[in-house]
């Protein structure tokens, strides 16, 4: 129970993370914009620097969940095939969460070649 608990904690810290994450896309979006109706490279860094941000910490937290849908997989003792099923499908649907937040990552560093350093 003080497991589950733990983890629940963790959990809600992690939502935490997610609305400050969706306060820098929006932020990250206004410079978008901006770049776009200005081609200025400030801009255009900005909103790179956040993007590439969110991105490695959204990598981090799909790390996590990968970690506890192994750890979840792992820990079954005698599961039912339903049980069994699910924890393999959640376990796959974490997998595919990090492959994609890693690509996501890859293009967004793929495309970034900041004209000046910017400190977000």
């Amino acid at each position: 129970m003080n497991e589950k608990l733990k983890k629940l904690k963790i959990e809600d810290f992690i939502w935490i993370i997610y609305i400050f994450i969706a306060i820098f896309a929006i932020v990250s979006n206004y410079y978008e914009k901006e770049y776009n109706l200005t081609n200025n490279a400030v801009y255009k860094n900005k909103y790179k620097s956040i993007n590439i941000t969110i991105f490695i910490v959204a990598f981090f937290i799909y790390l996590y969940f990968l970690y506890l849908n192994y750890q979840n997989v792992n820990s079954l003792n005698n599961p039912s095939k339903k049980e069994a099923r699910d924890s393999q499908i959640s376990l796959i649907a974490s997998i595919l969460f990090l492959i994609g937040g890693i690509c996501y990552l890859f293009v967004e560093i793929d495309t970034y070649d900041p004209v000046e350093i910017s400190i977000i």
